[in-house]
């Protein structure tokens, strides 16, 4: 059994070195004969999607290991989005610091709904997490007329203004650091986490060891929701017009990250570190081709592939663990 668990941690860390040597074959060849990918500017774009990506992708590797998804994240996003964007316009006196926690409840609440009617009515993850995509779209376009306009300066503050080092790092992509030393640590170290792999592995076993699998399930849901709210500012602070739309298809593209980070598919296995690694690479691929002169329209087929490629890889990965058994 500790050698079959050696030989799962060996191909781990084989996986993430392969993805380490990925990126840096891509940042080889666009730092040579092209001009701009490694500027100041151009870095600090690629750790704004980084960090948004990472940030949403905690939540969403932890409820994957569980053998669970959650593709409602771009709208809950969007939610998110138009709730704080509608307090921060009551008074310029209101900081970032008021609406961002009122985001994280927001995305507490509709995440942690999710789970609670998959626990409730016994209802798989892909279905009402479909379901709820389309009521919290369907909600914001039926109250809003598909954006808020004419916001005031403290909601673009926190994008173009709070940063430190002289402008060189953006106060969220310090969030997106410091949750990384955390989740890091937490994956380490907590129990819960060892619930969310057992629950992986085997949700029945699971439950006769006496782990409580729905409020378990529940909990790790609204983790990952009160964590997309800086996600969603991240995405929404950088102009004063915020539309309903501004988390379409984020959810497709932190699933990628989390699948190409090593995290199976079918639950049972992952890591954080991963999940981080899986966020560089597709923060870099857009900016990657356009230096290259390779049309952004590629970019979505590219992301498909990586997806695509990273499932075969842990289909295989799956086989050999069950060929050692």
């Amino acid at each position: 059994m500790t050698n079959g668990k050696n030989k799962f941690k060996m191909t781990t860390e084989l996986f993430l070195c392969i993805l380490l040597v990925v990126i840096f074959i891509i940042l080889f060849f666009t730092a040579g004969g092209t001009q701009g990918f490694f500027s100041a500017q151009n870095i600090i774009n690629v750790l704004r999607v980084w960090s948004y990506l990472f940030i949403a992708g905690i939540g969403m590797t932890m409820i994957i290991i569980t053998g669970n998804i959650d593709i409602s994240y771009g709208a809950i996003i969007s939610v998110i989005a138009i709730v704080m964007a509608s307090i921060s316009k009551i008074s310029d006196g209101i900081a970032w610091y008021v609406f961002i926690p009122a985001g994280m409840i927001t995305g507490a609440v509709l995440s942690g709904f999710n789970a609670w009617m998959m626990a409730k009515f016994k209802i798989p993850s892909m279905v009402i997490t479909l379901a709820t995509t389309q009521i919290y779209y369907g909600a914001l376009l039926l109250f809003l007329e598909g954006s808020i306009y004419n916001l005031r300066k403290n909601w673009t503050w926190i994008y173009n203004k709070a940063n430190l080092l002289h402008g060189y790092l953006p106060l969220l992509v310090l969030i997106a650091l410091i949750l990384l030393v955390l989740s890091i640590l937490f994956f380490k170290y907590s129990r819960f986490v060892k619930k969310l792999y057992a629950i992986g592995n085997n949700r029945k076993a699971a439950g006769y060891a006496g782990i409580n699998v729905d409020r378990t399930i529940i909990i790790t849901y609204v983790i990952g929701g009160a964590l997309l709210a800086f996600t969603s500012a991240i995405l929404a602070t950088s102009g004063t017009r915020v539309t309903c739309t501004v988390g379409n298809n984020v959810e497709m593209k932190v699933i990628a990250a989390v699948v190409v980070g090593g995290t199976s598919a079918v639950g049972g296995s992952g890591n954080i570190y991963g999940t981080a690694l899986g966020a560089l690479l597709l923060a870099i691929i857009s900016p990657a081709l356009t230096q290259l002169g390779i049309s952004t329209n590629w970019n979505d087929l590219f992301t498909g592939v990586i997806i695509v490629s990273a499932i075969i890889v842990s289909a295989l990965r799956n086989l050999k663990a069950v060929k050692r058994v």
